[in-house]
């Protein structure tokens, strides 16, 4: 059994932690409001692009099919974008999504994969499994800009234009609500006309001036970096809500184990009088004797 003096150490300790896991779910708690606005807010944005280009994309005659829109059944690369955190201490965070990647890279063992990282914890682990990786952006998730996600827009398409790889997919976690969020996975090329299925029924025909296929050229690189961009709020959303919740259960977890170590100290102090008063009355009963 723990001495007095070693359990009060431990009470110390673990008071130190409680108060960090404390400062930091509400550090996560102020950031996680801030990111949620945003994401909402940008969901209206994509959403609506994604009804624009899908009424756009069914005015054209299949045999006029974008060629973003066209698979290349004879390029089996596939090119996956992963975004993970920077840091730990979320949870499940960071394992669910990349499990996920991993699960989908041994479903298509026969296809060469190049990954590119947007968060440090997922190419930690991809970078000591022998796995290719393309590229990994150093910025921390939050500072990734519009610029940076407009630059990586644009080479993604140039390179799937160019016949570097046949798919691309995106990797997120999506934001649902502080307590929950999934990991999934978009494909974002070649696009599939159901994926953005408009949830409004348009009445009527348009004329399109200039031509639809002109106007599908100059918004589908605006569509490919709205739904980047929107699945990097999506993950860093998820994951403030996930550190939040595990400072939560931390935080929790620590005052119990305080409350524990308390009843233990206190027992320990008892036996601890016990025995001395117990020494003295047999001290005194012995100088009575004598």
């Amino acid at each position: 059994m723990l001495s007095t003096k070693e359990i009060k150490q431990r009470i110390r300790s673990i008071s130190s932690i409680k108060q960090i896991t404390r400062a930091m779910e509400m550090v996560a708690a102020s950031r996680l409001k801030k990111v949620e606005s945003r994401v909402l807010a940008s969901r209206a944005y994509t959403e609506r692009m994604q009804q624009v280009l899908s009424h756009l994309a069914s005015s054209i005659p299949s045999e006029r099919s974008h060629p973003l829109f066209t698979a290349k059944e004879h390029t089996p690369a596939i090119k996956i974008v992963l975004i993970t955190a920077d840091k730990g201490l979320c949870g499940a965070y960071n394992n669910n999504i990349i499990q996920k990647t991993v699960k989908f890279i041994k479903e298509n063992t026969g296809k060469t994969i190049k990954l590119i990282h947007i968060g440090k914890k997922g190419n930690l682990y991809f970078s000591k499994g022998g796995y290719s990786i393309e590229k990994y952006y150093p910025e921390n998730v939050e500072k990734f800009g519009y610029n940076q996600v407009k630059t990586l827009a644009s080479q993604l398409i140039d390179g799937y234009e160019a016949g570097e790889f046949g798919q691309l997919y995106i990797f997120f976690t999506k934001f649902n609500t502080t307590m929950q969020y999934s990991p999934m996975s978009i494909r974002l090329l070649p696009m599939e006309k159901d994926a953005i299925k408009s949830k409004v029924i348009a009445k009527g025909e348009y004329i399109f001036e200039p031509s639809a296929e002109q106007i599908i050229e100059h918004l589908f690189p605006k569509y490919i970096e709205t739904q980047i961009y929107q699945c990097i709020l999506e993950s860093l959303t998820s994951e403030y809500a996930a550190r939040r919740v595990a400072m939560i259960s931390a935080t929790e977890n620590a005052g119990e184990m305080i409350d524990e170590l308390t009843r233990s100290y206190n027992k320990a102090r008892q036996e601890t009088i016990t025995k001395e008063l117990l020494e003295v009355i047999s001290g005194a009963e012995a100088l009575i004797k004598g």
